[in-house]
């Protein structure tokens, strides 16, 4: 038996899905870097730009390099919403499918 006969028709719909929903989480990772250091940076009054790091004190410890780097992170933005549209087209393409044999319950793939 070949490698690819072994393979063919062993992924399971729960397995293809779980993967489509990485795709998204990885697509949307670097939003979610960028809103976070905006939300930090607004709660405790600091500035935020992608120019350089600014100076910003929590409980005493200054994580303005931390934030400057979720916030230039955001630049990955750019490579990921491949991964984000990606995920999202199969996911809903799973959803047709769900559907289609929702309502042909008979027929095969």
């Amino acid at each position: 038996m070949t490698g690819w006969n072994r393979w063919r028709g062993g992924i399971t719909m729960s397995t293809r899905i779980w993967v489509l929903i990485m795709l998204v989480v990885i697509g949307f990772a670097p939003l979610a870097s960028v809103a976070l250091a905006g939300v930090v940076a607004d709660l405790n009054g600091c500035e935020l730009h992608e120019g350089y790091s600014q100076p910003c004190l929590v409980l005493g410890v200054d994580i303005g390099g931390a934030l400057h780097t979720m916030v230039v992170m955001g630049w990955l933005m750019l490579i990921s919403l491949f991964f984000l549209a990606g995920g999202l087209l199969g996911l809903a393409w799973e959803g047709i499918l769900l559907l289609a044999r929702t309502i042909w319950p008979g027929s095969s793939r």
